[in-house]
């Protein structure tokens, strides 16, 4: 494949990056009503089905099938990033397996997990018992959230090529520290099972607001931004060799 094919390639996947953004926050966000989500540990299991899954049942199932398309938008961006950050020879370092191994399984969250959350919208009037729904609902989250050590190790390493590595210049290193603090933030998750008011539940100040904002904007979309930058710009014409005569 000639190079310029592959800068249009390595192009299209950096702009999977704000298109998962956009469509996530469509399917998951608005049609999941999860802009905040339920207070699953606060609500009894008739209480979250009466407010939530009850009463935007067809809205939530179609929102979570929407996710597990648009989940796969986040896999191709992981892929492009992860091979952005290939050494001198052409290998991928530890940084960039870290941050593709990261990106792959948080992917599979990001899919996985609303699969189950739509499974509990269908069946939510049925006649499935009400501790079923919530239980399946409360273990989804615990997967989705308590898991962040996955896109931790993610930031981490697209955070130590960053900072480390003085000879890449397509992300600056000031996006390096903000892309550790994103993986750092992710701890007050921990509490989530455990706490049914104040900034730790799952729609709280720190473990939504702050946890989802920061991740958007210190690290997904600046690192979506500097990629999609570098891989516009036309790659420069190599010059002609010269014949020799003898």
């Amino acid at each position: 494949m000639d190079p310029e094919t592959k800068r249009k390639l390595g192009l299209a996947a950096a702009w999977c990056g704000p298109l998962f953004v956009v469509t996530y926050t469509i399917f998951w966000g608005i049609l999941g009503h999860n802009i905040p989500p339920p207070n699953m540990m606060g609500l009894s299991a008739q209480e979250l089905i009466a407010q939530y899954y009850g009463k935007y049942q067809l809205e939530i199932a179609m929102g979570m099938i929407g996710c597990c398309v648009a989940g796969g938008f986040y896999l191709m961006f992981s892929l492009q990033l992860a091979s952005m950050m290939r050494d001198e020879n052409g290998q991928l370092g530890l940084t960039a397996l870290m941050e593709l191994g990261g990106g792959i399984l948080t992917s599979w969250s990001v899919i996985f997990c609303p699969a189950l959350w739509a499974t509990a919208a269908i069946f939510a009037n049925s006649a499935a018992d009400p501790i079923t729904i919530k239980m399946l609902h409360v273990a989804t989250w615990i997967i989705y959230d308590c898991t962040f050590i996955i896109t931790t190790i993610q930031c981490t390493g697209v955070a130590l090529y960053t900072i480390l590595n003085k000879q890449q210049t397509v992300f600056p290193q000031f996006l390096g520290w903000c892309a550790m603090a994103t993986g750092t933030i992710f701890v007050g998750v921990i509490f989530i099972p455990f706490v049914t008011e104040g900034p730790f539940i799952v729609s709280g100040i720190w473990n939504f607001f702050v946890v989802f904002g920061v991740w958007l904007l210190a690290f997904f979309l600046p690192y979506s931004f500097f990629a999609i930058r570098a891989l516009s710009k036309p790659l420069e014409p190599r010059p002609l060799r010269s014949a020799s005569h003898a």
